[in-house]
């Protein structure tokens, strides 16, 4: 249950959302952050240059890493219809970022994501093999990914949003891809 109760009354912005999200209704206390928090999110997950497999798997270890059940569940379906697999699902929940279940530019991006969850920074050495596999603009969106996720995240778990009833069905583990 959330910590905060939701505004009864939500900007316009939150209206014309296709689903007016329990997370935007929350940050709805904060009116004048909506709209542009929704813009970022929406340029992020449909304007960027990183495949959408590779910006799921991001996301999905930001969920693990901030523990952001809200966001994991979320994005699960999102992730499984970038064709992310169940398997790489379960590895990156347990905490693997490597071996059999990513291939080289997929360990590059979650080792990035990793490093500026775990350290707050990216190391030169995670950060020149990153420029190796991904081009400027890939890398800074890449950044810009996990910064943003780690924001609503805080906003998620900071407040207890709750999950929205109607995700929780789609998001139920599984054995296997």
């Amino acid at each position: 249950m959330a910590r905060i109760p939701y505004p009864e009354r939500l900007p316009d912005v939150v209206s014309r959302l296709p689903v007016p999200l329990n997370v935007f209704k929350m940050l709805s206390h904060a009116p004048d952050l909506v709209g542009p928090t929704a813009d970022l999110g929406l340029i992020l997950l449909t304007g960027s240059s990183l495949s959408p497999s590779t910006r799921e798997l991001v996301i999905m270890a930001v969920a693990t890493e901030t523990e952001c059940a809200y966001m994991a569940v979320q994005h699960t379906p999102i992730a499984l219809d970038a064709g992310v697999t169940r398997t790489q699902l379960d590895a990156i929940s347990a905490g693997h970022h490597g071996g059999e279940y990513f291939d080289e530019a997929e360990i590059s991006a979650l080792t990035v994501a990793s490093s500026l969850l775990l350290s707050r920074t990216i190391e030169i050495d995670v950060f020149e093999a990153a420029r190796i596999r991904y081009p400027e603009r890939q890398l800074t969106e890449l950044i810009m990914l996990v910064g943003y996720y780690v924001m609503v995240a805080g906003l998620l778990n900071g407040t207890a949003v709750d999950i929205d009833p109607w995700k929780e069905v789609d998001a139920q583990p599984s054995s296997g891809d």
